[in-house]
């Protein structure tokens, strides 16, 4: 068992669900397991996004861009001089967002633990995004703001990645995240059952709570915290129901031969986070 919380130092206990641990201070919940830096790695290969995690991350570019800009759009409205601003994005995979965020900031630079990922958005997307690990990367250019969407569940540490980023942004100096809420009624209602909810991929699950609390103890103060809906390509939330859930990949082909699952959908069930947090 994990011996201290990472948001305030307190005990775990083991949470209602299995496999989760909960502090009995805060209430953040992690996963009860330990995992390297490399065991991570390994995780994060060029099949966890053909198959393993998403049906094909590439081929949804489309869906994937109409999220991006939904969520550039709100970033935009905390960053009016954006032309003048260094953005900074950790784990932005193939670069989709970069390459849309490219036109719009003074420079845009990112970095993902995937080589695979990493070799895509430089070959093909030509952003600036490189391979390797944030506690130890230097900036080309400091940053103005830094991007996590979808991120932070997935780090081993992230308390210490909000440390580094902290350290490293100006006064006035924005981070902008997305991330599950563990304490939305969806999770509460799902329980063990929650979508989000499979270490050891996610690893960590904050509520508006546990995640303001740590910001604010790294000096990073809430300019915006709410919730954000999520496009999705009907074809890959039946492959994820299909195969990765129930292995029912016959009834999957048969479905995807068809036009039926040619569509893009957007839902909020409330249990996502958009936040933008301000360095004090």
């Amino acid at each position: 068992m994990k011996s201290k919380c990472l948001v305030c130092g307190g005990m775990f206990r083991p949470s209602r669900i299995s496999g989760l641990l909960i502090c009995e201070e805060c209430k953040f919940t992690t996963a009860d397991l330990t995992i390297s830096e490399e065991q991570l790695r390994q995780i994060y290969t060029a099949s966890y996004f053909a198959g393993d995690e998403y049906r094909d991350y590439v081929a949804d570019q489309p869906v994937i861009e109409k999220q991006f800009r939904l969520r550039l759009g709100r970033l935009l409205k905390f960053v009016p001089d954006a032309h003048k601003k260094n953005l900074f994005e950790i784990g932005c995979a193939h670069g989709f967002f970069l390459a849309l965020a490219k036109n719009t900031f003074r420079s845009v630079e990112g970095i993902d633990m995937s080589d695979d990922a990493i070799d895509y958005a430089r070959r093909v997307l030509k952003v600036d995004a490189s391979s390797s690990e944030f506690l130890t990367h230097e900036f080309v250019t400091a940053p103005d703001v830094v991007c996590m969407w979808d991120t932070i569940e997935h780090l081993r540490r992230p308390d210490l990645y909000i440390k580094k980023i902290a350290d490293s942004l100006p006064r006035g100096g924005l981070l902008a995240l997305t991330t599950s809420d563990v304490d939305s009624w969806m999770a509460r209602a799902r329980g063990s059952k929650w979508r989000q909810i499979h270490p050891p991929t996610h690893l960590h699950y904050f509520s508006r709570k546990t995640l303001s609390r740590l910001l604010h103890g790294n000096g990073l103060g809430i300019r915006h915290i709410g919730t954000e809906g999520m496009y999705r390509r009907l074809d890959t939330m039946v492959y994820i129901i299909l195969c990765l859930k129930h292995n029912f990949r016959d009834l999957y082909a048969y479905f995807s031969k068809t036009r039926l699952l040619n569509w893009d959908l957007y839902l909020n069930l409330g249990d996502i986070m958009f936040v933008v947090a301000e360095k004090v």
